[in-house]
């Protein structure tokens, strides 16, 4: 049987861990979390052995989420990869989650990245921290949280001990946002640009009481029936930057 694994790059787990939990009790799953802390949750269990120490935008993103992929390739039913992260919701359940992440990524899918800004100036710092004659430095961000198969994971795993060596780790930022679809295009990988599995709200504000603009995702305030809805019928499976004091009424399960 064909199997989705739920791929966690987190601080520990989730920031609503009491929804996550709902959602997993609900059948069987398969789910690999690379914290930063080995602080005891109710998903301790699920936290995988071999680790190494992130860094906000550093390169070290990138080799957690190589861990994750070996440790989900261990189980040889895994076909469908799904990345995600502590600030992640589901926007439905398990079950109708499996199903739309099996008919809508019938092939690693990247999506296009929200925030313009970020990706011009993550484009300009990478090309300080590339090195070698490569074509790394000419790719633009796509969002890091993108879906693969079996085939596309175990294809990362085996030649990232060859790429990486191309990235200056102490200088290159955003590299979870580069490096897996640019190693895609120099391997010449079957994969799609197309609908996001996550929503990122990238709408660039100003933050209150500060003459500063935010260019960072904005927080979910308020996660009702219409906002899920409306989530829903734009494509997304689910929403992120879901943080621990925000208030949701809708019923994600029904």
């Amino acid at each position: 049987m064909k199997k989705v694994a739920f791929l966690n790059l987190s601080y520990n787990s989730f920031n609503k861990n009491d929804i996550w939990k709902s959602f997993f009790d609900q059948g069987n799953h398969n789910l690999y979390i690379h914290p930063k802390n080995d602080y005891g949750c109710v998903f301790s269990d699920y936290f995988i052995d071999n680790r190494v120490e992130t860094g906000w935008g550093h390169f070290s993103l990138v080799e957690a989420t190589i861990e994750l992929m070996k440790a989900a390739l261990e189980d040889k039913d895994n076909e469908y990869f799904t990345l995600i992260s502590d600030s992640h919701l589901p926007l439905y359940s398990l079950n109708e989650t499996t199903k739309l992440i099996k008919k809508n990524y019938s092939k690693m899918t990247f999506s296009t990245h929200g925030a313009i800004s970020t990706k011009s100036k993550g484009q300009r710092v990478l090309k300080h921290g590339v090195q070698g004659n490569h074509k790394f430095n000419l790719y633009n961000a796509v969002c890091q949280f993108f879906v693969c198969r079996r085939k596309d994971a175990i294809q990362f795993v085996e030649t990232f001990d060859d790429f990486s060596k191309f990235f200056i780790k102490n200088k290159v930022i955003f590299a979870d946002e580069f490096y897996f679809w640019a190693v895609a295009r120099e391997l010449k990988m079957d994969f799609d640009i197309g609908q996001a599995s996550t929503y990122s709200d990238w709408e660039v504000y100003k933050i209150p009481g500060e003459n500063k603009i935010q260019r960072q995702p904005r927080e979910v305030q308020i996660l009702n029936s219409l906002v899920l809805q409306t989530l829903r019928n734009q494509g997304f499976i689910f929403t992120r930057k879901v943080m621990p004091t925000t208030e949701i009424s809708a019923d994600i399960f029904n």
